[in-house]
Order: structure tokens, then C-alpha cells, then sequence
């Protein structure tokens, strides 16, 4: 019985975003319609041409794109993300989420030259604790 879905995603392994990573997905109209992995740092190993990571990225997209169809794949990124060294690794927010923006323009680059026809969004994900409580915005990028 063939199975297939929409995307693949690419996220951090922190914790503290499973929950909102699945809620916006499900907004986004992909409830059941995703693979999903999750690997310190994201697509960073990559960019960072890591062999180790280069290798696990593109063999996940396409082991996805092979079996499941996918059509798109997702880079989600975020804020004080330990593998970047967090919030104090940069001077302000601004530099460390352009180095987030520009690391996942550089992993769509890369995963586009391999993989054609792919719709490629990188997302950067920012949390905020108020009370307590885990705020997380998404914007794609």
C-alpha cells in the first residue's frame, strides 16, 4: 500500500519546542502529512559541511522524497540555540538571528543543488518565557 506525504522537517532537537513545532504544522494544514527529524543545531552540521551531519541531512531527504513524495522540506532554526552557543554567543538578538537566517539560506543553497524540484522554507523559530509559560513565534523566512 503506497503512503506518501507532503514535507520533510528539519528541526532542533530542544525540548522546549516539540509541542509548538507540531501545533504550527497542524496550522499550517500538514497534520499527518510530515516527516519529521530532529538533530542538535538543525541543518547547522551542513552549513557547516560536517560530514557526519551532510551526510544524515541529505540521506533523510532523500530516503523522504523516495518513499514518502515529499515536495517540500522545512528548516526550522531558533533562538538561543545551544549548538550556536545560545543567547551568549552574540552580541544581540539581530546578530544571532541573522547568523540563523544566513546558515539556513546557505543549507537551502545546498539541499536545492542536490534535490530540484523542492520547495525549500527555512523558518526561524524565537521563544519567549513569560509566567512560566513557553511562547514560540515562527516566521517563515
Amino acid at each position: 500500500m503506497p503512503h506518501s506525504c507532503k514535507a520533510l522537517i528539519f528541526h532542533c532537537m530542544d525540548f522546549r519546542f516539540h509541542s509548538a513545532i507540531r501545533d504550527w504544522l497542524v496550522s499550517l494544514g500538514l497534520k499527518d502529512q510530515y516527516d519529521l527529524v530532529s538533530l542538535a543545531g538543525a541543518t547547522k552540521g551542513l552549513v557547516e559541511k560536517n560530514a557526519a551531519s551532510t551526510e544524515i541531512i541529505l540521506k533523510q531527504i532523500d530516503i523522504s522524497q523516495r518513499l514518502h513524495g515529499i515536495s517540500e522540506v522545512y528548516i526550522m532554526h531558533h533562538l538561543d540555540c545551544g549548538a550556536y552557543g545560545g543567547h551568549a554567543a552574540f552580541n544581540n538578538l539581530s546578530s544571532e538571528s541573522q547568523k540563523q537566517i544566513a546558515d539556513m539560506q546557505k543549507a537551502k543553497a545546498i539541499i536545492g543543488q542536490k534535490f530540484s524540484g523542492l520547495d525549500i522554507k527555512p523558518v526561524l523559530a524565537r521563544l519567549e518565557e513569560k509566567n512560566g509559560q513557553n511562547n514560540i513565534d515562527f516566521q517563515l523566512i
